[in-house]
C-alpha cells in the first residue's frame, strides 16, 4: 500500500523557509489529522514531485503535452549538482514559448523549492483552496499544494 502526503511549497521557488515553519508544519498536521508532519529545508533548489501520482506535463502557454524525454533533457541541463537546480529559460517544442521548469503545468501539481512542509495524508484528499489560504496566512507567502504518493 502506498504512503500519501499533503505537501506545501512556496509558489516562488527561491523563497526562503519562513521563521515560523514549525507553526506551518503544525497547521498542516492539524488539517491532515495526523501527528506525522515535517519541515525539510534543502538550502538549494530541488524538484518536489508527486511520486507515483504523476500523470504528465503540459506547456503553460498553449496546454500541449511536453514529451517526457524533453523534460528530462531540460532537468539534466538545469541540474547543477551541489548547487541544486537553476531554472534556465527553455523554448517549448509546441509553441516556442519561453518557460522555466517551474512554470510548466504538472499533473498533478509539482514544483521547485528550497524547502517543503509535509504531513501524512490519512485518505482525506487534497488540500482545499481555503486550507491553502490558511497555510499561506501562516507562512506569509503564496504556497503551492502537492499530493505525494510513494
Amino acid at each position: 500500500m502506498s504512503d500519501h502526503f499533503l505537501v506545501v511549497i512556496p509558489a516562488d521557488p527561491k523563497a526562503l523557509l519562513p521563521e515560523n515553519a514549525s507553526a506551518l508544519r503544525d497547521a498542516l498536521a492539524d488539517i491532515a489529522g495526523t501527528t506525522e508532519a515535517r519541515v525539510k529545508d534543502y538550502g538549494k533548489l530541488q524538484f518536489i514531485d508527486c511520486g507515483e501520482a504523476f500523470e504528465g506535463i503540459a506547456c503553460s502557454s498553449c496546454g500541449a503535452g511536453v514529451p517526457i524525454e524533453q523534460w528530462h533533457a531540460w532537468m539534466d541541463k538545469d541540474w547543477h549538482g551541489e548547487d541544486g537546480f537553476h531554472l534556465h529559460v527553455h523554448a517549448t517544442p509546441c509553441c516556442q514559448h519561453d518557460i522555466n521548469l517551474n512554470t510548466l503545468t504538472y499533473l498533478p501539481p509539482q514544483g521547485f523549492a528550497r524547502w517543503f512542509v509535509s504531513a501524512r495524508n490519512q485518505g482525506r484528499g487534497p488540500l482545499k483552496p481555503d486550507e491553502v489560504r490558511l497555510l499561506e496566512n501562516i507562512a506569509g507567502i503564496p504556497l503551492r499544494a502537492i499530493i505525494q504518493m510513494y
